[in-house]
């Protein structure tokens, strides 16, 4: 079997996995219960996949189904599995991403302040670096026969 075969393979096992623990997961809050994320954890790291992976594969699988949960959510506004690395981090890429082309979330502002330290940061020191820019220097869009910086004044 090629390695990029079995490497499919352990993507999909990974993928269903993470999965099951995002059913868990959501079913746990609509019916008020508790959701552990550690006994999710120790499932992964005694997983027959995890252990035969190479190259992190199964890592990079479990973890994006939950960075898509994650951005999905920040879409809605909603926040609700902050112990799950994964999912953080997909919460924040859209909530960064939404931000930079000028629109951000009311209710995600409301609910958890600037949206949270770490995003926060990031947009800070994005902006900050647009604003050093010399836009005066950008260059002429000969397609339409302007520049940016007649545009907008």
């Amino acid at each position: 079997m090629s390695d990029s075969m079995f490497d499919g393979i352990v993507r999909r096992m990974a993928r269903k996995l993470a999965q099951r623990h995002i059913d868990r997961a959501l079913d746990a809050q609509q019916n008020g219960g508790l959701f552990n994320f550690e006994e999710c954890r120790t499932e992964v790291k005694t997983s027959f996949w995890a252990k035969k992976n190479r190259f992190a594969v199964f890592d990079q699988a479990y973890y994006g189904e939950w960075y898509w949960l994650g951005s999905d959510d920040a879409l809605k506004g909603w926040r609700r599995f902050d112990r799950v690395d994964g999912y953080q981090d997909g919460w924040r890429a859209q909530v960064l991403s939404l931000a930079y082309n000028g629109w951000v979330n009311a209710r995600i502002i409301e609910q958890f302040g600037w949206i949270d330290e770490v995003v926060g940061q990031q947009y800070v020191n994005c902006k900050g670096h647009l604003d050093k820019l010399n836009w005066q220097a950008a260059p002429r869009d000969e397609k339409c026969g302007t520049n940016w910086r007649q545009e907008t004044s």
